[in-house]
């Protein structure tokens, strides 16, 4: 059972990984398209915690195969809900930017 959950929380940490990352570009790519020279401060605070937590990830994933098993289930849990905060907050940014950009 554990190693069930443990390959459906892998799963959801990549194709999170993947929306995390077209939600970059798609928030990265707006405020240049309707002429704002920079984003606002709140998305741009979003965008730097998006590009730490980028790298952070890589260590924790490194960390998956040098950890024992034990703690495998812990880090993929925690790096799983921190990927999952940050797609969400990816997704408000957007939603953010597209409404002050439209007025």
């Amino acid at each position: 059972m554990e190693n069930f959950l443990l390959v459906a929380l892998t799963v959801i940490f990549l194709i999170e990984s993947f929306a995390e990352i077209r939600l970059f570009g798609e928030v990265r790519t707006i405020f240049p398209k309707s002429g704002r020279a920079q984003p606002t401060k709140r998305v741009a605070r979003i965008l730097k915690i998006e590009s730490q937590w980028s790298w952070i990830s890589w260590i924790f994933l490194l960390l998956l195969f040098v950890l024992p098993d034990v703690y495998t289930f812990l880090l993929i849990c925690i790096i799983t809900l921190i990927e999952t905060w940050v797609v969400y907050e990816l997704q408000n940014a957007k939603n953010y930017a597209q409404n002050i950009n439209s007025k």
